[in-house]
This record gives C-alpha cells, structure tokens and sequence, in this order.
C-alpha cells in the first residue's frame, strides 16, 4: 500500500481504520470493538478476532504485510525531515498511545492456547464417551448379578453404574449440560453484538440447561420421589411420581420456547426437535417403563438393568444432538468464535523505571 506522505502530518493512521478501509470489517463493527476496548483494555486486533468480525490469522498478515511497513515508512520519512532529531510519535487505538519503537510489539497478537471445536468430530467424540460408559455399566451389573463376589465388584458398579447418582456417568451428564450451557451463552453474546431479534432467548435457554447441569448433579428429582409417591400415592407407571413434574415442565417448556425455535433456520429446527424428542423419551417414557416394573417386580436384576440403561443413553443421545445441533449452527450463522486463554507475558512501558 504506497501512500504520498503529508510531510506536516506524521500522525499513524489507527489498526482499525486499515481494516475498514480494505473493507474487511464494517465502520459498525470497528465501533463495537472500540466499545469493548474501553472497557476491557485489551488490544483492538483481539477484540475483533473475538467477535468473529475477522480472523486472528488474517489481523496477523494485515499488520505484518501492510500496517507495520506502513507505519516504519512514515517514521522514516519523519525521521530524515528533522534531521535526525528524536520525536515520539503518536500512535493512536481507540484512547491509548504507544511509543513508535513499541508499535509493533504492541499489536502483535499475544500469546493464546486456542480451541478449535468441530461438530463433527465433537459429535464422535461424544458418542464414543457414551458407549463407554454404557459398555462399563453393562460390565459392572453383569458382575453383579452373574459373577461370584471379588475385590471391588461393588465399587466399580457404584463407579459405572448409569442408573446410580454421584459417579462418573452423572459428571459426564451434567458436564454435557454445562457445555450446552455455555454454547448457548456464546450465541447470545454473538447475537446481541449484531442485534438479532429474539436474542434474549438464547440467554434464557442457558440459563435452563445449567439449571439441568445443576439438578443432574444434586438428583433432586430422585430426592423428590418418594415425597410426591406418599403425596399422591402413585404406583405403576406413576412409581416414579417425578415423572408428573417432568410433563407439566415439559409443557411449559414448549409454550416459553416454541414460537422461538420456528424462527431457528430449517436444519437447526429439525435438529432440535430430534434432540429434544429423544431426551424427553428417555427422561419420561423409558421412566415411565421402568417405575412399572420396578412397582410390580424389582429393580434388582439384569432386565431393570436393561430398561434404565435405555432410559440415560437417550438422554444421554439427546444432549449429543443438541450440542451437534448448536456447534453446526454456530458454524453457519457466526463468522468465527475464538475461545481460548489469552496469556500476557510483556510488561507495559509506563511501569519502567
């Protein structure tokens, strides 16, 4: 980029002002990441590699390839027309100014341990996990039922056991919630950034599934039980009476976000609903299944076994497309997402002595 230097004006032209004027991010865009500096601190080319209005990458290549000569351009040129004489230049970004020798390492990117998440792969991933777990707790309660008693039987069916509380299958669960939750907040910020409508729903829809996350952890449902049995003496397909909670949620849940999700793009849509179909067959339907056998028989052999293991793999599948479904969504509708831990190894110039 070849520009005639004014030599009566020696100002550097802002990071931000390069960007929109080779048009890769919008006067609009630059004014939300300037916004956010104010308040952060943090430098202009990582503000806006976070809200996905340009790439980290392509930041990096702008500075290296036209910004920084540029800029070693203009204070050479200053250079020669004092005569030698030293000057410090201002550099400005949104309200903070840096020295000329410090222009480059400045805006050069920090260093950043990023994570890189595809819906693919995420979607292996996790089904590979579930079958895991479940071809652990089938092993576990068939040494139960089938094998003579040996050192720690019964610690590795209370480790795996997926119809058992407070072991590995139910902190696999509740993270899996969690990461729904979080996914979900990430497109509520990147929604309200470019004020779409309906954006407050992806924040309430966050909010639930940590609730989720919270309540597989706890198993109030479990503790809430036997109150509610005694309460309206249920038996049957009722035994497990939480089961009447869980419809009226569920109800509840469709008038809060039903018109919400018919706004959601065609795939998205359907993905959710597959989701939600499956989680709630599992939750509700195989419950419904088990709490019948478990009043009328026991829940001490191999086929109870069985009919709970169907009951947390839906769950469990449920999650799956869901997380599918927000990740593939993430991937259509949002340029770019950049998580990852930004770690600041450079001290600022003003603490020098």
């Amino acid at each position: 980029m070849n520009r005639r230097i004014n030599a009566q004006s020696f100002e550097l032209k802002p990071l931000g002002t390069y960007l929109v004027e080779a048009e890769l991010i919008t006067p609009d865009e630059l004014d939300t990441a300037l916004k956010t500096q104010k308040l952060s601190g943090e430098q202009l080319g990582e503000i806006l590699a976070m809200h996905g209005f340009v790439k980290q990458q392509t930041i990096e290549y702008f500075m290296s390839h036209v910004v920084l000569p540029e800029r070693h351009k203009i204070l050479k040129n200053k250079s020669c027309s004092d005569n030698g004489r030293r000057n410090q230049i201002s550099v400005v970004e949104s309200t903070s100014s840096i020295k000329p020798e410090d222009a480059s390492a400045a805006l050069q990117s920090s260093h950043k341990l990023k994570i890189y998440l595809s819906a693919k792969k995420t979607l292996k991933l996790l089904l590979g996990v579930v079958l895991s777990l479940v071809l652990l707790s089938l092993i576990a309660n068939y040494n139960v039922y089938h094998l003579p008693d040996f050192p720690g039987r019964d610690t590795f069916r209370l480790l795996f056991d997926l119809n058992s509380e407070e072991n590995i299958p139910t902190i696999y669960s509740a993270g899996a919630l969690l990461f729904c939750s979080i996914l979900l907040e990430i497109i509520f910020q990147a929604q309200k950034l470019a004020k779409k409508k309906n954006f407050l729903s992806w924040r309430r829809l966050s909010i639930v599934f940590a609730g989720f996350s919270l309540e597989e952890l706890i198993g109030f449902h479990e503790r809430v039980t036997p109150l509610l049995r005694r309460t309206f003496n249920t038996s049957g397909f009722l035994y497990y009476a939480w089961v009447i909670l869980g419809a009226i949620f569920v109800i509840g849940f469709l008038v809060v976000f039903g018109r919400f999700v018919t706004t959601l793009p065609s795939k998205t849509r359907r993905l959710f609903f597959i989701a939600g179909t499956i989680y709630v067959a599992g939750a509700i339907g195989s419950e419904l299944v088990g709490g019948y056998y478990e009043s009328y028989y026991t829940q001490n052999n191999i086929v109870y076994t069985f009919i709970t293991t169907i009951e947390e793999v839906l769950e469990m599948l449920g999650i799956i497309v869901f997380i599918y479904a927000l990740l593939s969504y993430i991937g259509c509708n949002i340029k770019a997402i950049d998580i990852g831990v930004h770690i600041n190894d450079y001290k600022k110039s003003d603490q020098r002595t």
